[in-house]
């Protein structure tokens, strides 16, 4: 499909795409606005030497101790991260359960340094603050007990958040915008594939809309290609023509019932073909056969057999309710390689067509590329 072919659909279901974004949309926004906003706030720590070391040169070797050991600082990590320290600072402050259960604190070990953060999210600012802090204030004095010649030691306090982490209003209408484009363009695409009829299937162009079969431009395409292989290879091959309404029965009906009765005959006459076979509506009330590797008087058999299946099977229409008995006359050409172009031989094919049509009821008309009834000997190559 083409590029303009999509815009097309986009702009004639314009009355699917736009509900569709303004539902996602005022949806979102609804979600973003009634959504509990979460706050957050750090604190920085860093573990040093005690200062109770004697001289300079004791207070290096600390703190080159300290810097191959990381987990002198990692287990102050883990000290600030524990339910311990976390319910010692809930005790602190007063809170309730659910207060403690709407905090989560997160301590980490910035890497290279021995930086300790703690973080804490929550739905109340001051609330998130003052954890944030009280929680480094309990691990700063739980510390004091794990290493006397290292301590923990305050470097930036936890401030008042201004403004929530999430949801992100920006970020969220813009995405509740684009997938409400989205979802509506793919339902656009989706009413039109299925508002299309079945034999629309034709992203190929190569099917009939009425009756499902393969259509003219196709079936000469084919025609082509079996004839250079038929002369390749040296196998016969045979081109029908059959009128299905040689009464013009179908022709004083109704449209709608005349494109059904079609379809049902399409249908009628594929079951009764070979796989290879290649059937096709040629034109109002006319299919094309094409039988590889099959010679006249076989192609005429055939077509005479689907000629008793149309007459002897009536159509009965399923919304009308009609009941319609067609009889057709056909042409049977056979193809002996002789150098005839394409449209030379579907000349022929109407040539024995019209014939059949004028010999009267349920006729099958055969002649050769030379146009005489039988072959250059008086049979079939």
């Amino acid at each position: 499909m083409e590029l303009k072919a999509y815009f097309r659909i986009l702009i004639q279901k314009w009355w699917v795409i736009l509900p569709t974004l303004l539902i996602t949309f005022t949806s979102t926004v609804v979600l973003t606005f009634t959504q509990i906003p979460v706050y957050q706030t750090t604190a920085t720590f860093v573990v040093t030497p005690n200062t109770s070391f004697e001289d300079v040169k004791s207070f290096a070797s600390g703190l080159d101790i300290l810097s191959r050991r990381s987990e002198i600082a990692t287990t102050y990590a883990e000290v600030a991260n524990s339910n311990s320290i976390k319910k010692q600072a809930a005790v602190e402050l007063g809170l309730s359960s659910a207060q403690k259960k709407s905090l989560s604190v997160e301590s980490q070990l910035l890497a290279g340094t021995n930086v300790l953060k703690i973080t804490v999210e929550g739905n109340d600012p001051v609330l998130v603050r003052d954890f944030a802090n009280t929680v480094g204030a309990q691990t700063i004095t739980y510390a004091q007990e794990l290493y006397e010649t290292y301590v923990l030691k305050p470097l930036d306090p936890a401030t008042l958040p201004n403004s929530p982490i999430k949801p992100s209003k920006a970020l969220n209408l813009a995405l509740g915008g684009i997938l409400g484009l989205a979802l509506g363009a793919g339902l656009a695409f989706l009413s039109e594939y299925l508002q299309a009829p079945l034999e629309n299937m034709t992203s190929f162009g190569i099917l009939d809309d009425e009756t499902g079969a393969y259509n003219k431009r196709y079936f000469v395409h084919r025609l082509r290609e079996e004839m250079s292989r038929a002369k390749r290879n040296t196998y016969p091959l045979s081109l029908a023509l059959m009128n299905v309404d040689h009464l013009d029965t179908l022709r004083s009906s109704p449209p709608q019932v005349r494109r059904e009765a079609l379809r049902k005959v399409a249908v009628l006459l594929k079951q009764h073909l070979r796989e290879e076979d290649v059937m096709a509506r040629l034109d109002e009330t006319v299919f094309a056969f094409l039988f590889p590797d099959m010679p006249g008087s076989k192609a005429q058999e055939t077509v005479e057999k689907l000629q008793t299946r149309i007459a002897w099977t009536p159509l009965e229409m399923e919304k009308s309710g009609l009941k319609l008995n067609l009889s057709g006359s056909a042409g049977v050409v056979a193809y002996q390689c002789n150098g005839t172009k394409q449209n030379e031989l579907l000349d022929l094919a109407n040539r024995a067509l019209e014939e059949a049509e004028t010999s009267g009821y349920e006729k099958v008309r055969l002649i050769f590329e030379n146009g005489d009834p039988l072959g250059k000997n008086g049979d079939e190559k």
